[in-house]
């Protein structure tokens, strides 16, 4: 999956180009940056910083962070005139940060096995101060829209076929749970759940127990 993203890194915002999501991504964006408005965020698995650019404006601070070093620092120059910080960050097991109360993950949830979600989840709850933020978004699935899905395993995990423009390909775990899905395993650790969901996207979000 790193490898993938890595050689992706140049032409990984093309996705966002295509016409009949504009509306959806608009709207998308509007709902990320009224959630984390003066909060000190740390991003994971950031990406090229398509949404840290976002939500850099918005925030009172951002610490934008991958697992690739590559992809975080992309993501932090892609940010020009704006003070967001950036570094490498294992989402399954972040280090306690108390000087973030809100965490953003964008279009990850996606990528995580069905059987590792709620540990995955129990690690970002535990890395937060209590009446922190969690922020989860992602893609829903549209037929003529999305990467078809290649396969499916017996867990439920579904993967796609993803050609890249120098011809390479790679097999992608993608998958597409339901708003109340993701609702219902945030909120086994987060009060106030709250969900928005468009025609291509979903966003859940949640305040950390005290």
């Amino acid at each position: 999956m790193l490898e993938y993203y890595e050689k992706r890194c140049s032409e990984y915002e093309a996705i966002y180009a295509k016409p009949e999501r504009q509306g959806c991504l608009a709207q998308l964006e509007q709902e990320l940056c009224s959630l984390v408005a003066g909060k000190q965020v740390l991003e994971v698995a950031c990406g090229t910083g398509f949404w840290t650019r976002r939500m850099a404006n918005s925030a009172a601070s951002l610490y934008a962070s991958d697992a690739s070093q590559q992809l975080a620092l992309a993501a932090r120059e892609s940010c020009e005139g704006v003070n967001v910080q950036a570094g490498v960050v294992d989402v399954f097991s972040i280090p306690q940060r108390e000087q973030f109360n809100c965490l953003v993950a964008g279009f990850f949830f996606s990528h995580v096995l069905v059987q590792e979600r709620s540990s995955f989840l129990a690690g970002v709850a535990e890395a937060l101060s209590p009446s922190s933020r969690v922020v989860l978004f992602d893609n829903r699935f549209v037929p003529g829209s999305s990467t078809p899905i290649s396969r499916t395993t017996g867990t439920g995990d579904t993967y796609q076929n993803r050609s890249l423009v120098d011809g390479g390909s790679f097999e992608v775990l993608k998958n597409f749970p339901s708003t109340d899905q993701v609702a219902s395993l945030l909120g086994e650790l987060c009060s106030t759940v709250s969900t928005y969901e468009n025609e291509y996207f979903w966003l859940v979000s949640g305040e950390t127990l005290g």
